[in-house]
């Protein structure tokens, strides 16, 4: 994918992981051209410090246009973050007029306040002015706080109920988006996380992760850069939302546990890399390839002693891994299984082959004997792709059911057929040889 050149519209902090040192870093890693135009420079952010020092650089973002402008430069996407004047804002909205061309995106976090009140710096005037400015949004990324001062709506403290989230939806209507990402959302106490809405197709839905005590300098900052260059790279919105929810949340993680001095921001360049990885996994997507060869039958097997051994090493003695790669999984019975009328497919990202899938069809439903992802492209959507594929398979097949067996204890797989459409429909107990026994659950979904 070709991309084009987005300017963040930030200040810059010397030292501290917010602004542009998050933003230039975090859209760069995912090939984007990031060009940066300062509107203040720092020694270090203001969260926790003190003394630091503070240049506005108001006066010299018209000569910067204008010097652009010359040069006939135009931006595919811009990305604003705090800005702090009406001044500025002004300045912005021009920039915006003047360096557009056909299909330029503009991706607008309004920073202003957070739990129910405005940051200091600013009067009650403000959010009329960062208003006007969200109104050329095509993507809104505001907090709960921001999004109610903008509307004039009375701020009420979570857990929230979808209604309401729904209705703060409506709301937002007036800006006249193409997608808006609230954060700082909690449907329950203990989780917290992000709802999106995609005006155009009406999808809508939340991202809920495990809360994490303590207060995290930067993480706006680091969510909204992601969120940008996900979206920017070809994701759709929700995985778009899952990925720089789980970016940020791995970056708070890591800063949590290695006790690190919170002032100075979240650890996410240790994520960097996994994160590009995964992004370019989404991008390339998921193919199926038929079994019908010894060759694709031998990489099946050696998906399989490779994953395997991965996924149930804290569930399964290795022993019994070993005997049921042997017994199932193994070049022998998988060639037999295909011989039977058993159908086989290896999963591809690009040229990678990333897991595999076993089915057979029977008289009235289809059975799904194996689906496998490896390690690193598992909660990329790539199940959901395989069950898909499996449907159109079964229905040309006149079956209208597939059903599985999962083991009881693998609490993580049967939440991930459930996510799935699975239910569970009966629990069996089955010897298997060698003294060793499957305890499972059989799951079957309907369509």
């Amino acid at each position: 994918m070709t991309h084009g050149r987005i300017l963040a519209v930030h200040d810059i902090s010397c030292v501290g992981r917010c602004s542009l040192t998050v933003a230039l870093p975090i859209i760069s890693s995912l090939g984007i051209e990031c060009s940066v135009l300062p509107t203040a420079v720092l020694s270090t952010h203001t969260g926790g410090f003190k003394g630091f020092t503070y240049r506005d650089l108001t006066e010299d973002i018209t000569p910067v246009m204008d010097h652009w402008n010359s040069l006939g430069l135009r931006f595919q996407a811009f990305y604003t973050g705090f800005l702090g004047s009406f001044e500025q804002i002004d300045l912005v909205q021009k920039l915006v007029d003047r360096m557009s061309e056909n299909g330029t995106k503009v991706y607008i976090d309004p920073v202003m306040g957070d739990n129910g009140a405005l940051y200091s710096v600013f009067d009650m005037d403000f959010p009329k002015g960062m208003k006007n400015l969200c109104m050329k949004a095509d993507v809104l990324m505001p907090n709960l706080t921001e999004l109610c001062f903008m509307l004039g709506m009375e701020y009420r403290p979570g857990p929230y109920t979808w209604d309401y989230i729904e209705s703060v939806f409506r709301a937002a209507e007036v800006f006249g988006l193409e997608k808006i990402v609230i954060t700082g959302i909690s449907f329950e106490e203990g989780k917290v996380g992000t709802v999106y809405k995609d005006y155009r197709t009406g999808e809508t839905g939340s991202v809920m992760r495990d809360q994490i005590e303590g207060y995290y300098h930067g993480t706006g900052d680091v969510f909204g850069s992601a969120l940008v260059g996900c979206l920017e790279s070809g994701l759709s919105l929700k995985d778009s939302v899952v990925q720089a929810v789980d970016f940020t949340v791995g970056s708070i993680i890591r800063t949590h546990d290695s006790g690190a001095d919170v002032r100075y921001g979240v650890d996410f360049e240790q994520g960097l890399r996994e994160l590009a990885d995964k992004v370019d996994a989404i991008v390339k997507g998921i193919s199926f390839e038929s079994v019908t060869t010894p060759e694709g039958v031998s990489r099946v097997a050696g998906l399989a002693a490779q994953i395997w051994r991965e996924a149930y090493a804290d569930i399964v003695s290795s022993d019994q891994i070993g005997y049921m790669l042997d017994r199932f999984q193994s070049f022998k019975p998988i060639s037999e299984f295909i011989e039977d009328g058993g159908l086989y497919f290896i999963f591809k990202n690009g040229i990678r082959d990333i897991g595999y899938m076993g089915a057979c069809p029977e008289q009235d439903r289809m059975f799904l004997s194996k689906i496998y992802i490896a390690n690193g492209y598992r909660g990329l959507g790539f199940s959901h792709a395989a069950i898909d594929f499996l449907k159109d398979i079964s229905l040309r097949n006149g079956l209208h059911t597939i059903y599985l067996t999962v083991k009881r204890d693998n609490e993580k797989a049967v939440r991930t057929y459930q996510s799935l459409g699975f239910v569970v429909k009966e629990s069996i107990d089955k010897p298997i040889g060698d003294g060793f026994e499957m305890n499972d659950y059989v799951m079957e979904l309907s369509f």
